[in-house]
Order: C-alpha cells, then structure tokens, then sequence
C-alpha cells in the first residue's frame, strides 16, 4: 500500500500513456484501410422487384395495334341547338383577335350577317366583318367577292365595289332603302321612284310615358271644412315655358294629352314633416281624375311630376334617322330623301312626296304598334321591335333628329331607353290660401 501511496501518480500517466498508444494504433490502421476502397465497395446493392414487369414492346402498346381500322373516335356534337361552336378540346377551330378588346374569339362571330353583325362574346360590340375573298376547290365561281348579298355582276352596274362588304348598307338612289334591302325586294337601287312600301322603313324602340304640363300645387280645405265640393284645389299649368295658374273644383273637366277628364276625387293628406328643429305640415293630396269614356285614370299628387296613361310608342325611321313619339290616332308623316326635282314642263320644284300612316293601335302586352294606310283602303301593318330593313349606312355624319315630344321611359324594347326632360320649375308666384 506504501508504494501505491507513494507512486500512483506514475502509475496514473503510464495508464494515459497505454491509451494514447493504443489509439495511435487504431488510426494508424484505420489510415491504411481507406487505401483499399474500390468502386465496387462504393455501389449500391440491387434489390429485386417485387411486382410483375411491364413488356412495352407487347403490340398492346404500339400505335399501329391502338389505332386500328375498325378503331374510330367519337365525333363532336354540339351540347344544344343553339350552338355554333363546339369542340372536344382535341379538334381546333379558327380564331381571330377583337379589334376593341384584343382578346382571341372564335372566327364565327366575324361572319355575322351583314344587317345585323354578330357582337363579341367577352365586350359585347358589334365586329366589323373581315374583307376575305373565298378561296378553295369548293368555291365554284366567285359571284360575290364580298358576300354581302349583291353578286357581283349588278355591284359592277351599279358602280359599288364588289370586294366592300359596307357598301350594300348604302343608300344609292337616296330614297331611304338600303342597297342589299331593294335588292332583296327586287326593286330598282337606282330609281327613287320605285321602291319598297314605305312602312318598311320603320322601327318600334320602345315604350314611353308622356310627361303632362300639369303640376298639382296644393288643396286648399277653407278651414277644414269636410266637404269635398268645398275645397279649391290650386293646378299649375306650363304654356310656352310660362306656368299659368288654374283653380279647379272637385266635378270640374279637364283636357289632359287630347282627352276630356273629370275631377272625381280629392284626398287631402297633410303629415308631420322635422325640417330643421321644428315640425311643419307638409301637403301630401291627391288628385282623382277620369276619363269622359272611363278608359283613363289620372291621380294628380302634390309636387310631383303627371305623366298620360295613354300608351305611347317611340318608332325610328331607319332611312332618315327621324324619330316619332305617338300614340293611337297620331299620324306618322314619312318623305323621300330625293334630290330636289323640277317639272319638265313648268320648270318649277316638285313637292317632296310625302306617305301618312295613322296610328291605328299600341299594344304594350304584344310589343307592337298598328298602323293604317288611308290611301290603301285602311290597310294595317304591324311594326315590332323586329325591323324590317337594316338601318341605311352613311359615310358622312348625319345629323341627329330628336324624338318628338320626348318623355320618360317606361319599357325598352331592343334600344337604350330615353330620359324623362327636365321639370321647369321656374313659375310665377302663386296665391297661398
């Protein structure tokens, strides 16, 4: 024990010594066995697949076996009737870019009949039809270049230019009649004489309200008397930009939009209105009036705007633009846009000649208008949202006609509806009871 006690720190550094030896071995020989490593020691061992292998040189694989005579696909069909363009996402179809949104549509839409072009799907504007000549072994003879509905034999005769699709949307004897429209009704495009029954050239666009120069100002109860013959009731009427006063009495007649009415019923309404930080009464009456014939009701209201129950009609004249606000029994006068002519006998200008229908019915339920000839024997027509001829082309800009005796709009058919005019309410002074 002595000697432990006296010499354990020797004893404690031969141990580390051993051990650094020992050490100094192991990489001595761990150096010397990275000296052998070889790429076969370096490589992945194989493992064997555990499914069945696929043969692709089997002819259930080959083209020639899959694509066999007997073998077809499926032809494309349309999802509807209606559908014009169709596809099974493996058969293309041609495309074109529109020329306002640049987006790509299918080409069908460019190729829309020439009186009434085809809109884009996505901007929803008319697309003008592209000048294409037809080319192909299907293409027996070129008759119309433009395809525009003229042939080109009477285009040439004509003076028109066969290859301009825009030029059968023209008027060329100026008579209100489009070039392609008098050849479809085989009458003369050069002759303003002879030319297609006038009527054709007209258009319903909508359905409009009639805007009176009426204006119920107040009723007066005297008092509050209860009696309704008692009361004064206070109507502004407007008469060239003018508000003129009227005092009327319950059972007194009125002449409203050309029709005989009678003041049947007063109801005097008067409600508590915060303006401010007070209350005041405001007056809310009405106004009960009825038709002589008892077809017609009208109900007059304290500072608002009256309007006629009678169904009126906006019509265009796609010749001339013009535009006809009527109602049953308004006449429709129509005139020839003809060059001034002169008699050969006396020398002096002709009259324009001029075409009268009158307005026989406006029927709001059929969406259509009916109008009569005189001259005919009466004979009836019906106009419809449905035009008969497409709108005359012009290169120059013509001049826009306003509707005749505009009013508020009540019911659009197939055209942008029109505004009610402003109410002038510049008026005199009137009379407070």
């Amino acid at each position: 024990m002595d000697f432990l006690k006296k010499h354990y720190e020797k004893i404690i550094l031969a141990f580390f010594l051993l051990a650094f030896v020992l050490l100094l071995v192991y990489l001595i020989d761990l150096s010397n066995s990275t000296t052998k490593i070889t790429r076969s020691s370096l490589e992945i061992p194989v493992i064997e697949p555990n499914y069945e292998p696929n043969d692709f040189s089997h002819k259930k694989y080959q083209t020639s076996y899959i694509f066999r005579k007997n073998c077809t696909w499926n032809k494309s069909k349309a999802r509807s009737d209606n559908d014009q363009i169709f596809t099974d996402l493996l058969i293309p179809f041609e495309c074109a870019r529109c020329p306002f949104g640049g987006k790509v549509i299918p080409l069908y839409y460019f190729f829309g009949p020439v009186d009434k072009p085809r809109h884009c799907p996505l901007c929803n504007k008319a697309l003008p039809r592209p000048k294409v000549k037809p080319k192909g072994p299907d293409i027996v003879n070129d008759s119309d270049l433009d395809d525009d509905g003229i042939p080109n034999v009477i285009e040439t005769k004509l003076g028109l230019d066969p290859e301009n699709p825009d030029d059968a949307l023209y008027d060329l004897d100026n008579d209100g009649f489009s070039n392609i429209f008098e050849f479809q009704q085989k009458t003369n495009i050069k002759s303003a004489i002879k030319h297609p029954p006038m009527y054709m050239r007209l258009h319903l666009l909508e359905f409009r309200e009639t805007l009176l120069p009426f204006k119920l100002m107040l009723v007066n109860t005297n008092g509050g008397k209860k009696d309704p013959a008692d009361w004064v009731i206070q109507i502004n009427k407007m008469i060239k930009g003018k508000s003129k006063t009227l005092f009327m009495y319950l059972g007194d007649p009125m002449t409203l939009d050309k029709t005989p009415y009678t003041i049947t019923k007063i109801d005097a309404i008067h409600v508590d209105v915060r303006s401010g930080g007070s209350i005041v009464k405001k007056d809310k009456s009405k106004v009960f009036l009825k038709s002589r014939d008892g077809k017609y009701t009208i109900i007059m209201q304290v500072d608002e705007p009256v309007y006629s129950p009678k169904p009126k009609a906006v019509i265009e004249d796609l010749g001339t633009g013009k535009m006809y606000h009527v109602g049953t029994g308004d006449t429709i006068s129509m005139y020839l846009r003809t060059k001034p002519a002169f008699s050969k006998k006396t020398g002096r200008k002709l009259k324009r000649r001029i075409t009268r229908y009158k307005v026989f019915k406006v029927d709001r339920q059929k969406k259509q208008v009916i109008i009569e000839d005189k001259k005919r024997k009466n004979k009836k027509y019906i106009l419809s949202a449905k035009a008969f001829m497409p709108r005359v082309k012009r290169e120059e800009k013509a001049d826009n006609q306003g509707a005749e005796n505009p009013g508020r709009a009540s019911e659009s058919i197939d055209a942008p509806p029109g505004g009610a005019p402003p109410v002038n309410r510049q008026r005199k002074a009137t009379r407070n009871f």
